[in-house]
């Protein structure tokens, strides 16, 4: 037993019997008498903050998340009640208020929101190209696809810009899990485009010709991709199947792949495989998880964790047993891959950024793999350095830990405004370089990479400033609060010596409430009100002051974050921060909460964009309302989450609903028309569950239609009959407001 773990005993009572589960157990199950939220400021004018937080569950497990002084407790009983209230504490801020704090389902903007999603859904589906050849990667043989994959027209989305001018992975990514989550919504167009993205993934995975095959995110000399034991440590593609499929994974992070210079092609980028991997898990639920298509996405799965984390092998243990895998940049760098040995790093050692962190990705790989395992997927494990096998519980132990680490990552390396740097250092070494995993805490110095403030960049952009790299992060822990609300409260905390830290109290949501908080005490207008912003001008300088350089904002730079941010003017730096009032701030209120969100969709007119043929169209006007590649993926991403578009396909647990009140039905009913077309059935709330043979399915529809007065059409020549009641439920969204959460739908069906 390392002697770390008397740190975590003594004192709680515990044995030494299974130390690690008894830990946890412990935490969850003893009152916390000071969960203080971590917020800091240096003005001077007090602010009472008074938080209490009350939530009933009827399912076997209590708990309760606030943003201060809290009781928590976890029970083993069934119909049970927690109710937690706080005290009062006194921070030093520039605003006086006093606020009730809940956990309560995903808020999400009204009509002005839906446009501005259409409007931006437009602009990115126009960097979509069809024919995989312009990637230098031949199609996929029909013969080794899955079913769904054949005869579908190849198609890829070009950037522009930077680093990532090209085919990227980054974009990949970004256009299946959007695709992925607009099919499993109904929408076939999004299911069609989805599946011709994926096709060409599996073209980029296999890789062009002249290099080894599978390519994927190995290297050019030693058919590593699919050797855990060959440099880059990790499998980035399973190269057979049960189904005598071909290849899948993870390919290299940029095409068309330039022989002459393939060391700057080598290799994954953990961002884009992840994205990427959601999408397929996604368009997997809108086809009903076919056997073959199942059997293709759960190797993808397992490449990406062990190219992309270092499964099995690469993790650190904390003093109390845990292990701690942390999500690495691509199969060759980042995270805690060693800068020397046989699996040295190939870029700068002990970097990590925190706008790759994606833990609702990770749940819902966890969850897919759990309920979809078969024993014959135990051959497609790679095994660990030392021969022993591994199996689907080791895998799950990966990816929740990949939560974990994230979070406290995240937590030492972000301001109380929300900023967050974009690269921090995660050093934690071992003895040698040849060993993969050992005592440690990856987040000890974080920010700093090593105790003596060493740095760390890629792509571009600065070590601990908030940027575009950074910029990522508030979506991503956005997803989690909309998808995992419970389990995105339920973060362990660490401190710097890996001990779990009873007076932190952090998660999605208290994440996301810096930026709402920043957002509400350093506006020169209140977003919350309609039309108190953006009065005179289109122009919203009024907001560019909570986050803005030009403008100095208090709490934007800390230890955490030490120096200066970008600017806020770019669309990929502005509207990652609006997605984060998805989720509640009781001092607000769930109707100006969405307000706040058709706010800052109003920057952009969109009145002269065709919302499905952009090209044929003009412009988005405004001050941040560009359309390049960086800038319109940022702005469709965070759009898509405020709009209500993410759906939880795996594990559901629906609870009881908050209604969002939405002002804009007169605008969205003058573009119903449009809007229709770019992602039917997007205006509903009607929900029809249905499982069981044609007859119940069709009953169901046709009761649906009559309810309205109307019949929704689908959109696409593969929305068959046979393919929806091929589906594992069948569902219908009607509501002509489409304001109702996920959880309100399901409830009142």
């Amino acid at each position: 037993m390392h002697l770390g773990w008397r740190a975590c005993l003594l004192g709680l009572g515990l044995s030494s019997a299974d130390p690690a589960r008894q830990l946890e157990d412990h935490y969850w199950q003893t009152p916390l008498t000071t969960h203080p939220w971590t917020w800091t400021s240096t003005s001077t004018v007090t602010w009472t903050w008074t938080s209490t937080s009350t939530q009933t569950h009827t399912d076997s497990s209590t708990s309760t998340s606030t943003l201060t002084e809290t009781t928590s407790t976890r029970t083993t009983s069934t119909a049970t009640t927690t109710t937690a209230t706080s005290t009062t504490k006194t921070f030093t801020t520039s605003t006086s208020s006093t606020s009730t704090s809940t956990t309560g389902p995903h808020v999400f903007g009204g009509a002005a929101t839906q446009e501005a999603f259409a409007g931006w859904l437009s602009v990115w589906r126009s960097m979509y190209n069809v024919g995989l050849w312009k990637t230098g990667v031949a199609d996929p043989w029909e013969s080794v696809l899955p079913n769904n994959l054949k005869g579908v027209w190849p198609q890829v989305v070009f950037s522009s810009g930077g680093v990532a001018s090209g085919v990227v992975t980054e974009g990949m990514g970004y256009g299946i899990m959007m695709e992925g989550f607009l099919a499993a919504k109904g929408d076939n167009k999004a299911l069609d485009l989805g599946l011709a993205l994926t096709k060409s993934w599996l073209g980029m995975v296999n890789g062009p010709d002249g290099l080894p095959h599978p390519f994927a995110g190995g290297a050019n000399f030693n058919f590593s991709a699919t050797k855990v034991d060959a440099w880059p440590y990790g499998v980035s593609a399973v190269e057979w199947s049960h189904r005598k499929l071909g290849a899948a994974g993870l390919p290299a992070w940029k095409f068309p792949i330039k022989k002459d210079e393939i060391d700057t092609y080598m290799g994954t980028a953990t961002d884009g495989d992840q994205d990427a991997l959601l999408g397929m898990i996604y368009l997997a639920g809108a086809l009903g998880y076919p056997d073959d298509f199942v059997d293709m996405v759960m190797r993808t799965l397992i490449s990406f964790t062990s190219a992309d984390l270092g499964f099995p092998d690469l993790y650190r243990t904390l003093p109390c047993g845990r292990k701690i895998f942390v999500p690495k940049l691509g199969s060759m760098w980042g995270g805690l891959t060693p800068p020397g040995g046989k699996y040295k790093t190939k870029q700068e050692p002990w970097c990590y950024s925190p706008g790759y962190f994606a833990p609702a990705h990770y749940r819902t790989f966890r969850d897919f793999a759990k309920r979809f395992w078969k024993k014959e997927f135990d051959d497609y494990l790679p095994k660990r350095l030392g021969g022993s096998d591994t199996g689907l519980s080791d895998l799950v132990e990966a990816l929740n830990s990949a939560v974990v680490s994230g979070y406290n990552i995240l937590y030492y390396s972000s301001c109380s405004s929300g900023s967050v740097s974009n690269w921090v250092g995660v050093e934690a070494p071992c003895a040698s370089n040849d060993t993969l995993n050992c005592p440690g805490v990856p987040w000890k110095f974080t920010p700093w990479v090593g105790a003596h403030g060493g740095k760390c960049a890629q792509s571009g952009t600065e070590f601990g400033s908030y940027g575009a790299d950074a910029s990522r992060a508030a979506w991503r822990i956005a997803m989690d609060y909309v998808l995992f609300r419970e389990e995105s409260a339920d973060i362990i905390i660490y401190d710097r010596d890996g001990i779990p830290d009873r007076s932190a109290s952090f998660g999605a949501q208290s994440y996301l409430n810096r930026i709402v908080v920043q957002y509400k005490s350093k506006s020169w207008c209140d977003g919350g009100v309609p039309g108190d912003c953006m009065k005179w001008t289109t122009s919203p300088f009024q907001l560019a002051h909570a986050f803005d350089p030009k403008y100095s904002p208090p709490d934007v730079n800390c230890s955490a974050v030490p120096f200066r941010q970008e600017s806020w003017w770019a669309g990929f730096m502005a509207y990652p921060t609006f997605s984060a009032f998805v989720a509640p701030y009781d001092e607000i209120g769930a109707a100006q909460m969405s307000n706040w969100m058709d706010t800052f969709s109003r920057i952009c007119n969109f009145s002269a964009v065709n919302f499905t043929d952009f090209k044929s169209g003009g412009l988005p006007e405004g001050k941040i309302c560009l359309t390049s590649y960086f800038e319109a993926s940022q702005a469709v991403i965070s759009t898509m989450i405020m709009s209500n578009k993410l759906t939880k396909l795996l594990g559901s647990t629906r609870e009881s609903p908050v209604v969002n009140l939405g002002n804009e039905v007169t605008m969205l009913s003058q573009r119903r028309e449009q809007l229709d077309q770019v992602w039917p059935n997007s205006f509903g709330t009607v929900r029809q569950v249905v499982s069981g043979g044609m007859a119940q399915a069709l009953g169901a529809l046709a009761g649906a239609a009559a309810l309205v007065g109307f019949v929704v059409k689908r959109a696409s020549a593969r929305a068959s009959t046979s393919r929806v009641l091929e589906r594992k439920s069948v569902e219908l969204a009607l509501d002509t407001r489409g304001l109702l959460g996920e959880d309100h739908q399901t409830d009142n069906a």
